[in-house]
């Protein structure tokens, strides 16, 4: 089985955020949505009902990973853009979780051994960015994180990211070709990507409009 996860609680995103994967998707997939209000989702989108209190600090993707019987997951952000057909990406699960590589970072493609990464205790960076993942059997993760939860929400300000980067898990990288940041790549739409993710929202709202408005002239619509 070949599931697409999303999760959407709060107000930041509406359904139109999660049902526009499905569309884009042409429902050919399992649909799976965490969330805390499921109204106006679309009815082949199956609802799973958070069964706790947000964690604070962009945390809760964590507690998707105690998921593990829904087949090869490819979890997506609803700030993400698919632009091609991604039916390749589930091929690329072998066994190992995957997530993004920070490549459009200064650092570029150099895949750093851990301690040689910038790092502050107090705000740890990460060359991660799980806005897309893959995964079939994470619940170690889920495990591991909830046993110190507490802690480690204090420990990583900037989030899941972080948490992920720094604890010494492995994760392999989607190949730089398939998804690119459209506000750290020069906020230029790049058609040939699969995935966009609109990364940084929170502080610059209007590239949402700015990439819409870029696709729908370059698509001739």
């Amino acid at each position: 089985m070949k599931t697409i996860l999303t999760l959407k609680y709060g107000d930041k995103y509406n359904a139109d955020a999660v049902n526009s994967i499905y569309e884009h998707t042409q429902g050919k997939y399992n649909y799976v949505c965490i969330t805390d209000d499921p109204e106006n989702l679309d009815p082949n989108i199956q609802v799973i009902y958070m069964d706790n209190e947000p964690d604070p600090g962009c945390m809760e993707k964590l507690n998707l990973f105690k998921y593990n019987d829904l087949g090869t997951i490819l979890y997506l952000d609803l700030d993400v853009r698919i632009q091609k057909p991604i039916d390749h990406l589930f091929d690329l699960y072998n066994g190992n979780p995957l997530i993004i590589w920070t490549w459009w970072k200064d650092k570029g493609m150099k895949q750093m051994d851990i301690h040689d990464f910038p790092y502050r205790s107090d705000f740890p960076l990460s060359n991660f960015n799980s806005s897309v993942m893959l995964w079939e059997d994470l619940t170690y993760i889920y495990e591991y994180y909830n046993k110190n939860k507490d802690d480690f929400i204090v420990k990583y300000p900037n989030g899941d990211d972080t948490f992920l980067y720094h604890e010494g898990f492995t994760f392999e990288h989607l190949p730089e070709e398939e998804v690119y940041s459209y506000l750290f790549s020069g906020r230029k739409y790049r058609p040939e990507y699969s995935i966009c993710i609109l990364n940084g929202l929170d502080h610059w709202p209007e590239i949402e409009e700015e990439y819409d408005e870029l696709c729908l002239h370059q698509v001739g619509h």
